[in-house]
């Protein structure tokens, strides 16, 4: 009760100024109930989960691009953001551990790991538009109940939540087309 009344006041701002500085040099959050935090503290921050995914091929020495729905790209990895830690974990079942930033609108293309990160910059859009391999798709994409860093520890537990029927719904690929537009180049 006393925090409560007491948290108004510790929120105000003095100046733009010491809000600046505040964001620039965050202290430790410290959260009341109600979601409020004290003036100075850091915001919290959402923590992404892991996903784990299905795909229509054998596509998993393969990097991805994710494409928007007219088919341009939407994203694609520097071949420095490429690793070994990159790779997907096949989880079985036809089930991988996401590790790329795959999401339900991205394909496959030609190119594999150890190559496109040899490389010394990343292909023009245009030469990774001609290296989508034809058809290449995720067919299902899951959120789990772990974290990025929790996950490649878990591989257990994601395969048991996995094979549980009332999981969590999964992404489904949007029909047709983010693919096929994008070989109209």
């Amino acid at each position: 009760m006393i925090a409560a009344a007491v948290v108004p006041s510790l929120l105000s701002c003095s100046s733009q100024k010491k809000m600046t500085e505040e964001s620039e040099n965050p202290a430790p959050s410290v959260i009341l109930e109600g979601g409020a935090r004290l003036n100075g503290s850091k915001p919290v921050q959402a923590i992404p989960h892991a996903t784990a995914f299905k795909m229509n091929g054998d596509y998993a020495r393969n990097v991805a691009i994710t494409l928007k729905p007219d088919g341009s790209i939407a994203y694609y990895p520097a071949p420095s953001d490429i690793t070994t830690q990159s790779s997907p974990i096949n989880l079985g079942n036809g089930w991988w551990l996401n590790r790329q930033g795959i999401s339900a609108n991205s394909v496959f293309t030609t190119y594999t790991f150890e190559d496109y990160a040899l490389l010394k910059k990343a292909p023009s859009r245009k030469e990774l538009l001609k290296a989508v391999i034809p058809g290449s798709a995720v067919t299902e994409i899951v959120e789990l109940p772990f974290t990025l860093e929790e996950a490649p520890e878990q591989l257990d537990s994601i395969r048991r939540y996995l094979s549980i029927p009332h999981r969590k719904p999964s992404i489904l690929r949007p029909k047709k087309s983010i693919g096929e537009a994008a070989y109209n180049i």
